[in-house]
Protein backbone atom coordinates (compact mmCIF):
# COMPACT_ATOMS: atom_id res chain seq x y z
CA UNK A 1 0.00 0.00 0.00
CA UNK A 2 0.97 3.24 -0.69
CA UNK A 3 1.01 6.77 0.78
CA UNK A 4 -1.59 7.52 -2.34
CA UNK A 5 -3.51 4.41 -1.84
CA UNK A 6 -4.42 5.34 2.07
CA UNK A 7 -5.16 8.61 0.88
CA UNK A 8 -8.35 6.76 -1.72
CA UNK A 9 -9.92 5.13 1.54
CA UNK A 10 -13.26 6.16 2.07
CA UNK A 11 -13.87 4.82 5.40
CA UNK A 12 -11.94 7.53 7.52
CA UNK A 13 -10.99 5.04 10.63
CA UNK A 14 -9.25 2.78 8.29
CA UNK A 15 -7.64 5.46 6.38
CA UNK A 16 -6.35 6.31 10.07
CA UNK A 17 -5.70 2.82 10.58
CA UNK A 18 -4.11 2.58 7.81
CA UNK A 19 -2.01 5.58 8.08
CA UNK A 20 -1.00 4.84 11.15
CA UNK A 21 0.34 1.65 10.53
CA UNK A 22 2.48 3.07 7.57
CA UNK A 23 4.01 5.55 10.18
CA UNK A 24 4.95 2.76 12.14
CA UNK A 25 6.97 0.80 10.00
CA UNK A 26 9.16 4.20 9.33
CA UNK A 27 7.65 5.35 5.84
CA UNK A 28 9.72 8.91 4.25
CA UNK A 29 5.61 10.68 4.73
CA UNK A 30 5.58 10.09 7.83
CA UNK A 31 4.45 13.49 9.09
CA UNK A 32 2.40 13.80 6.06
CA UNK A 33 0.92 9.96 7.05
CA UNK A 34 0.45 11.68 10.76
CA UNK A 35 -1.59 14.04 9.18
CA UNK A 36 -3.71 12.08 7.26
CA UNK A 37 -4.77 10.18 10.45
CA UNK A 38 -5.85 13.08 12.35
CA UNK A 39 -8.08 14.77 9.74
CA UNK A 40 -9.54 10.77 9.26
CA UNK A 41 -10.00 10.69 12.88
CA UNK A 42 -11.24 14.27 13.18
CA UNK A 43 -13.60 13.31 10.17
CA UNK A 44 -15.11 10.11 12.06
CA UNK A 45 -15.80 11.93 15.50
CA UNK A 46 -17.35 14.61 13.82
CA UNK A 47 -19.92 11.90 11.82
CA UNK A 48 -20.95 10.77 15.21
CA UNK A 49 -19.21 7.31 15.76
CA UNK A 50 -18.30 6.32 19.18
CA UNK A 51 -14.78 7.06 20.52
CA UNK A 52 -14.54 3.55 22.06
CA UNK A 53 -15.24 2.11 18.73
CA UNK A 54 -12.66 4.11 16.77
CA UNK A 55 -10.29 3.45 19.42
CA UNK A 56 -11.12 -0.21 19.83
CA UNK A 57 -10.37 -0.65 15.69
CA UNK A 58 -7.20 0.90 15.85
CA UNK A 59 -6.00 -0.56 18.75
CA UNK A 60 -5.33 2.15 21.37
CA UNK A 61 -7.21 4.19 24.26
CA UNK A 62 -9.74 6.95 23.79
CA UNK A 63 -6.61 9.17 25.40
CA UNK A 64 -4.57 8.40 22.54
CA UNK A 65 -7.34 8.83 19.85
CA UNK A 66 -7.95 12.31 21.29
CA UNK A 67 -3.60 12.68 21.12
CA UNK A 68 -3.85 11.48 17.65
CA UNK A 69 -6.94 13.37 16.24
CA UNK A 70 -4.91 16.65 17.14
CA UNK A 71 -3.79 18.53 14.73
CA UNK A 72 0.01 18.50 14.09
CA UNK A 73 1.73 21.39 15.44
CA UNK A 74 4.97 23.04 13.35
CA UNK A 75 7.08 22.35 16.24
CA UNK A 76 6.16 18.47 15.28
CA UNK A 77 7.74 19.05 11.74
Amino acid sequence: MTYDDVLQVTDPVERARLADQMMWADHPRRLELRTVRGIALREALDRGLDAQDIASRLVVTVADLDWMAAPVSPAAA
